[in-house]
């Protein structure tokens, strides 16, 4: 898919930030030091809310800042990161009560170390670092980051907040080797370890095999096994996770074809240590072409995505886990719906989701996007919705970007009010500015 060089750069900016090239302050014999501020600030308004019938009015922003540095080693170099994220939530908290508005928190983020060959075949590296796998259908990051709105009911969730912008997204721990031959195989063997509360500091590892091609797009093989979860903590939500074994497989690219874009993965999760095992899987199909000869160089794209859910009479659990999903490619991949993702729930299991956008850039630094979902429910429950956002993404100057955004939710069926606390039409306003230095 072609599109303005600048206007994919602030797409992806929002998934990346955090992991931009530091400005060096120090060089010598090979030997560098750089030093990277990045951070979010928003301002968010919704006339409903999901504990209660009501508007929420709240902020939230993040300061992170890392030193990183790279040295010759042997017939490579070693390289490593050490950085701390400041945060904080105020207001009323957000609109699906995650945050109380008292959360504030300063913490490590990054201590990671690694050495990589001359000419790039093996990279390994381990410590507190980020890990992506795909665009983000199942591993973007650690990123849900509650903080203490649920408290009051006696459960510690609190990861320091600022929810929507998701500032932690480092697992506390990895051993993560990467390997890229000459030629269009590479390929990732993974270890990470959680310490979030709500992912019940989940302990996962993997193995990733990619062919890559530069000219029609990449194909993805992934295996991965759940290692260990503390059950019963957090919500208690993915006790089932425990054991369980995940493959994937993906493709996404333009198949060789100018201003055309495709996308599309399948995951199948089984087995675990519970006594009720895991059979449940998601799917997702997307395509997009962009009318380059068009004025404002319009992209149109669909996508269909669709996730397992439990089975009532089944003596196994049918309920797709999404494991650690997020942001790559902008908004929408992979919280599917700013309030129906993000605050209504539920969020990519026990549901198919159809998506269709049209994405202008009326200028090199700017971007404009309208987004319409469509929610079914595919379980017992009947809780469905519909949404749309209208944002945009403005390219201020090298260090600043600006996204204001309006959403439009409703919900439908007959379970909604019970599950999700509110069945009124829901206004949701917000404006994020992003910099890094």
């Amino acid at each position: 898919m072609r599109i303005h060089t600048t206007v994919a750069a602030l797409l992806a900016g929002l998934a990346t930030l955090g992991s931009a090239q530091a400005a060096d302050f120090y060089e010598r014999d090979g030997t560098t030091l750089g030093f990277n501020v990045d951070g979010m600030a928003g301002a968010f308004s919704t006339s409903e809310d999901y504990l209660a019938e009501g508007g929420k009015k709240w902020r939230e922003a993040f300061v992170h800042g890392v030193l990183v540095g790279k040295t010759r080693a042997g017939e490579g170099e070693l390289y490593g990161g050490l950085g701390a994220i400041a945060q904080g939530t105020w207001g009323d908290g957000d609109a699906g009560g995650y945050t109380n508005g008292r959360e504030r928190d300063v913490d490590l983020e990054d201590a990671y170390l690694g050495w990589r060959s001359a000419g790039g075949l093996l990279d390994f590296s381990f410590g507190r670092q980020q890990f992506q796998l795909g665009d983000g259908f199942l591993i973007a990051g650690d990123r849900i980051n509650l903080g203490r709105g649920l408290d009051a009911l006696g459960v510690d969730v609190d990861r320091g907040g600022a929810y929507y912008l998701a500032a932690k997204k480092s697992f506390r721990n990895t051993a993560i080797l990467r390997v890229d031959p000459d030629g269009p195989l590479r390929g990732d063997a993974f270890w990470l370890q959680s310490d979030n509360p709500y992912q019940q500091d989940t302990e996962l590892g993997g193995l990733n095999v990619e062919y890559v091609s530069e000219t029609h797009g990449t194909l993805g093989l992934s295996w991965m096994k759940v290692l260990d979860v503390d059950k019963g903590a957090g919500l208690g939500i993915f006790d089932r996770r425990d054991g369980m074994r995940i493959t994937s497989v993906r493709g996404q690219g333009s198949l060789g074809v100018e201003n055309l874009f495709l996308s599309l993965e399948y995951v199948d999760q089984r087995g675990g240590n519970a006594a009720v095992k895991n059979d449940a899987d998601a799917w997702t199909v997307e395509g997009g072409w962009t009318f380059a000869d068009l004025p404002w160089s319009p992209t149109l794209n669909y996508r269909h995505a669709r996730f397992s859910a439990d089975k009532a009479g089944t003596a196994r659990n049918e309920a797709f886990d999404p494991l650690f999903f997020g942001l790559s490619r902008g908004l929408g991949t992979w919280f599917q719906g700013e309030v129906a993702a993000n605050y209504a729930g539920p969020a990519n299991s026990g549901n198919k989701v159809d998506r269709l956008e049209l994405t202008l850039a009326p200028r090199a630094d700017l971007s404009v996007s309208l987004q319409y979902w469509d929610i079914k429910s595919i379980g017992d429950a009947d809780v469905d919705g519909r949404e749309i956002d209208l944002f945009a993404f403005w390219q201020i100057n090298d260090n600043f970007t600006f996204v204001p955004l309006i959403g439009i939710y409703e919900p439908r069926g007959a379970d909604v009010k019970t599950l999700q606390g509110n069945d009124r039409r829901n206004v949701y306003l917000q404006a994020v500015m992003l910099f890094n230095f």
